[in-house]
């Protein structure tokens, strides 16, 4: 039979020396590694805990070097101010004397020519105004000879006088109205004005002016034709003297003529 019992024979060395170690070998081996292997891991772990607070401090120094770093800012540089310019100060240049010896250098392409002398104009004598009026006309019983004359010259709204115009105080040739192509023309209108004896009384009707109107369309000389008495002539000769005209022409040329003027009063309401 297969399981009957064997006793052992004699020994081999070879054999025994084949044959696997024993479990108490093992045991042996497992307690002498074990204490080895628990060592080093207490020394890892001590050697890790000396190192690691090395590690955060210096982790702590950089974090604290870069925070310093970021807040702290650079004083701005001092900028020196600009030095003033200094200009050299202006030498007066000595004016060279004028050599009367040397020839002269025209400056210019063309001679300058020298001014036309004004002509003396002829000097007008002063015409002052309105002649005084009174109180007698042909209105209150006078005769023409007694109508109110008037005059303006070269001088408006003046003392009144007696002075007379000439004619020289006229600057237009004085001709006939028959010989004239275009009479004068209004440029300006001057209504006459109501003294209070003439509302009092109501003046109405026509004063007739001859009028010498100048080639500058200005009324030189005045003369009332006729009075309705009450200063009624004295006025019509006021509104004359302000009227304007444009002269009368001969073809081409204004000429001075003499006109009638009428001066209608009327009350109006």
């Amino acid at each position: 039979m297969e399981n009957a019992y064997m006793s052992p024979g004699p020994k081999d060395p070879e054999r025994e020396f084949a044959s696997p170690p024993s479990a108490a070998w093992h045991d042996r081996l497992f307690a002498g590694i074990l204490p080895l292997v628990v060592g080093s891991f207490i020394a890892l772990g001590l050697h890790m805990n000396t190192i690691s607070p090395r590690i955060e401090r210096v982790v702590a120094k950089a974090r604290q070097m870069r925070t310093q770093f970021i807040v702290t800012r650079p004083e701005p540089k001092k900028i020196a101010p600009p030095k003033p310019v200094q200009r050299p100060p202006k030498t007066a240049v000595a004016e060279k004397p004028l050599d009367l010896t040397d020839k002269p250098i025209l400056a210019q392409k063309t001679d300058e020519k020298a001014p036309p002398q004004p002509v003396s104009k002829k000097k007008v004598r002063r015409v002052y105004g309105l002649r005084k009026v009174y109180s007698r006309g042909i209105g209150e019983g006078g005769s023409l000879a007694d109508a109110v004359i008037g005059k303006q010259g070269n001088t408006l709204n003046t003392a009144l006088d007696t002075l007379t115009a000439t004619e020289d105080d006229i600057k237009g040739r004085l001709v006939s109205t028959s010989t004239v192509t275009r009479g004068p023309k209004y440029k300006k209108r001057a209504k006459p004005e109501y003294t209070p004896d003439m509302l009092d009384n109501k003046i109405e009707g026509v004063v007739k002016i001859r009028a010498l109107i100048d080639v500058d369309g200005k009324v030189k000389k005045a003369l009332a034709l006729n009075d309705l008495g009450f200063d009624a002539a004295n006025q019509a000769l006021k509104a004359t003297l302000e009227m304007e005209f444009e002269p009368a022409m001969r073809e081409e040329e204004p000429v001075a003529v003499w006109i009638v003027i009428p001066i209608r009063f009327v009350m109006l309401g």
